[in-house]
Parts: structure tokens; C-alpha cells; sequence
């Protein structure tokens, strides 16, 4: 693998959970749907990624981002059974081979529940890349970790990345619902997955409730990648997203990834 590729990772805020009194702060055109939409889509077109990892996604915007999308990248889309959304993949066809994809359903999920994650099998200058996108529950670190879902289901995926050949190149994306001081960091570190943001100063991809934190990743295999993370807006207490320039209450996260030989 030699080729350079850029990989973001971006919750785009599913717009059957925009709602005024859980985002109070934010302008009333920031929620309308079609103005979101539009600033959504401008926003992901923007970006100009090889890789788009995405989640929170209704089966109307993947329809719309597959249109704007498909002569340049192929694609999947995977939907949580009783959710309206789901996870969704976008791979440069000029950079990335496409070999098909699966979907893991976790076994630890809340009742009446369904999380994934969608993983599209790749390759680069014909090395295989396996690339992974999820959203994981969020419980408070306090929770015994053995008991921690978001932990459980990020173990379920390392076990699936296990049992494939082991000369495959891994990254996992998504919004792990998790500081990166987590039990749940914590697994794929001793695991073999490295953080692809490490150095990255200011590092914070939401401000949920006037609190900056950092929970979205791009994880990869240790030793594979050189990776050279985008430079983010900072956040602080009172940054409100959504907004007239950030349609989500996330920010899209970016990186760069060399081969290391």
C-alpha cells in the first residue's frame, strides 16, 4: 500500500432526533429540515474525503448523498432494525478497490435495541483494507466494566477483525459515545488499535450540552498507517450545534493516512 488517502469519520445528526428543546440554543433555521439538508450536504461535499464513514443516517439522505456520490465512490448503507437510521459508507472508487461488505449486528444492546457496525472490505494498491464504522452506546465510565455495552459491542468488533486474515489493515470509525480515558478506548488499545488523533490539538468533536469532549475516532491497525489528522475548529461551553456553518451537533472528522513500509 502506498497510496495517501484521506478517511473522515462524521455523525451527521439523524433529523428524527432534531427537536427544539433538546438543541434550544440553536437558530430555528439550524433544525428546519431543508435548510439542514442542504447545508448537510454542501457540508459532506466540502469535506472532499476519499473515505466517509457515517452515522446517524436516514435512508433519504443516504439516497441523496448516493446520488450526488455514486460517480466517485461506491457505497453501503446499513439501518438499525427499529431505528430510522443507520451507518453508511463511501469509498473513492479511483483510491479503493471495493470487494463487498458485511454488517455486524452486536449481541450487546440495550432491550428492544439494535447497533452495528457496517464494515466495507477494501483494498488500496491491491493490500486488503477493512474498514469499520459504528455507533456504539454511550454509559457513564462508572459503569463495572464488564457490564459497559459501548466496551462489549467495541470487543465484538475486535473479534470480528480477529477472525479475518491477519495481513488485512483495520480502521474502526465512528462516535464511540466515549472520552478517550474510556473503559471502552481502553479495549482497543491493548488491542492492537491505535489512535489516529492522538497529537491533535484542539481535539473536541462535539459540545453537547455546553460540553466540549472529544467522542468520535478513527482507530487503526498499530504500525500500519502514519496518520496526519485535519485541523479542527475549537469548541467550548458556548459553541452551539447546530448551527448556520455546522448542521450536526458533530463535527466531521478527517485524517490523512500514509503506509508506513
Amino acid at each position: 500500500m502506498t497510496t495517501t488517502f484521506s478517511a473522515t469519520t462524521y455523525n451527521v445528526l439523524a433529523q428524527c432526533y432534531v427537536r427544539p428543546d433538546r438543541y434550544r440554543s440553536s437558530p430555528p433555521d439550524a433544525l428546519e429540515p431543508t435548510s439542514r439538508r442542504a447545508r448537510l450536504l454542501a457540508r459532506i461535499d466540502a469535506l472532499g474525503s476519499d473515505l466517509l464513514c457515517l452515522q446517524e443516517v436516514e435512508p433519504d439522505l443516504y439516497e441523496a448523498l448516493s446520488a450526488r456520490l455514486d460517480a466517485t465512490h461506491a457505497s453501503a448503507y446499513a439501518q438499525r432494525a427499529g431505528r430510522r437510521e443507520g451507518s453508511a459508507l463511501f469509498a473513492r472508487r479511483t483510491v479503493f478497490a471495493w470487494h463487498g461488505h458485511d454488517v455486524l449486528h452486536f449481541a450487546a444492546h440495550r432491550p428492544g435495541d439494535d447497533d452495528l457496525a457496517l464494515i466495507a472490505r477494501l483494498s488500496v494498491d491491491a493490500r486488503p483494507l477493512h474498514v469499520a464504522t459504528t455507533h456504539l452506546t454511550w454509559q457513564p465510565d462508572s459503569t463495572p466494566i464488564d457490564e459497559h455495552l459501548g466496551r462489549r459491542q467495541l470487543l465484538e468488533l475486535i473479534a470480528y477483525r480477529d477472525a479475518a486474515p491477519t495481513d488485512i489493515t483495520w480502521l474502526v470509525a465512528g462516535d464511540f459515545n466515549a472520552t478517550s480515558q474510556s473503559p471502552v478506548l481502553g479495549a482497543a488499545y491493548e488491542r492492537g488499535l491505535a489512535e489516529s488523533c492522538r497529537a491533535q490539538r484542539p481535539w473536541d468533536t462535539t459540545a453537547i450540552n455546553g460540553r466540549a469532549r472529544k467522542i468520535d475516532y478513527i482507530l487503526h491497525s498499530a504500525g500500519r498507517l502514519d496518520p496526519r489528522p485535519s485541523v479542527l475548529p475549537r469548541l467550548s461551553r458556548d459553541t452551539v450545534m447546530p448551527s448556520a456553518n455546522e448542521p450536526s451537533d458533530h463535527l466531521p472528522l478527517m485524517v490523512a493516512f500514509t503506509p508506513i513500509s
